[in-house]
């Protein structure tokens, strides 16, 4: 292996003997081999280690903790040790397509203003779920307010972001680190999603993320505060919880949403006010679309549809948005049928 490889790629496991074997062998056959493989193994208990060796590869890199770490410290410490021009992250359950990282440092040499990109998804194991994510930097940005957009395993972003400019994971959060990192990314640089499905993402009943609790769910929503202060906002998070969710919600929930809505760009507004034009915190018309659409896309998907008369009446000139979200989630849903 040469002392500078393309692609450094970090990985944080515990126990992963079901899965890792598949794992390792979709990045191992990658169409692009120039890569180091970066394991950090956080005291498994199980055969995970001696599978990992009994690979036999010299582009794995395996690091045993001592004690036990957690994913956040894992990731950091791997960073301190990647070599490559592009960071790769991995999970130790999933496949990344053969295609992944040619197609992903395609994208980031195609797209130099770009620092930190994922791709599309398909969920297989205990659900099976296409994601159709999609979008300008500038309408992800605008996304991000209130969930995250990029699939963390799925994670490629230049070796600047780590060396140049510090950019790290924060170890305060033991959950929703991605959505803290890819957020404090696009208060600088711009992110990106590729089209193509790149990462085959397992649901199994093991998984943290399969089991959302209250103390994950916080981490997300300090997460989400950080990003409502940069508008001066302060939320009682109740209410927009729903419209995370897109779950059911009362008609008075779904009309709160839009006050929250409405708040958000009339601040972003006031903010280009004060500072000067051209110093928005987001585009205010890319700002409004995209909210609108998202808003529009939980009521479609949840019980709100039978509020839809009623949130437009106070709301007429927002129809056209309706029918245009409608006329997107359709499409998206043909979309992802193909892969299923």
């Amino acid at each position: 292996m040469k002392d500078t490889p393309l692609i450094s790629v970090i990985m944080s496991v515990y126990n992963e003997q079901d899965y890792i074997e598949d794992a390792l062998r979709s990045i191992l056959d990658q169409t692009e081999p120039d890569f180091e493989l970066i394991i950090v193994d956080d005291c498994s208990t199980d055969d995970t280690v001696s599978i990992i060796e009994g690979l036999n590869d010299d582009r794995i890199i395996l690091v045993r903790n001592e004690e036990n770490c957690g994913l956040t410290k894992n990731l950091n410490k791997a960073l301190t040790m990647t070599r490559g021009e592009f960071i790769a992250r991995m999970d130790g359950d999933d496949i990344s397509m053969p295609d992944r990282f040619r197609v992903q440092v395609d994208y980031l040499r195609a797209h130099p203003d770009v620092m930190l990109i994922s791709c599309n998804t398909a969920t297989f194991g205990e659900q099976r779920l296409v994601s159709d994510i999609s979008g300008t930097p500038e309408e992800l940005k605008c996304t991000m307010l209130i969930r995250p957009v990029l699939a963390h395993p799925g994670f490629m972003f230049r070796r600047d972001l780590f060396e140049k400019y510090g950019f790290t994971y924060d170890e305060h959060f033991r959950s929703a680190q991605d959505y803290d990192f890819a957020a404090r990314v696009t208060r600088q640089f711009n992110i990106a999603v590729t089209p193509e499905v790149l990462l085959q993402y397992r649901a199994h009943k093991g998984q943290v993320s399969q089991t959302p609790n209250l103390k994950q769910f916080g981490f997300a929503d300090e997460v989400r505060t950080l990003i409502l202060s940069d508008l001066g906002i302060s939320l009682d998070f109740d209410a927009y919880h729903k419209w995370v969710l897109e779950a059911d919600a009362t008609k008075e929930e779904f009309r709160e949403c839009v006050r929250i809505l409405k708040t958000i760009t009339e601040n972003n507004l006031q903010i280009a006010g004060e500072k000067g034009t051209g110093s928005y915190t987001y585009n205010p018309q890319t700002l409004k679309k995209t909210l609108w659409y998202q808003y529009f896309k939980w009521v479609l998907r949840s019980n709100g549809k039978k509020y839809i008369f009623s949130i437009c009446s106070v709301f007429p000139g927002r129809y056209c948005a309706l029918i245009k979200t409608f006329a997107r989630l359709a499409k998206s849903k043909q979309k992802r049928k193909q892969h299923l």
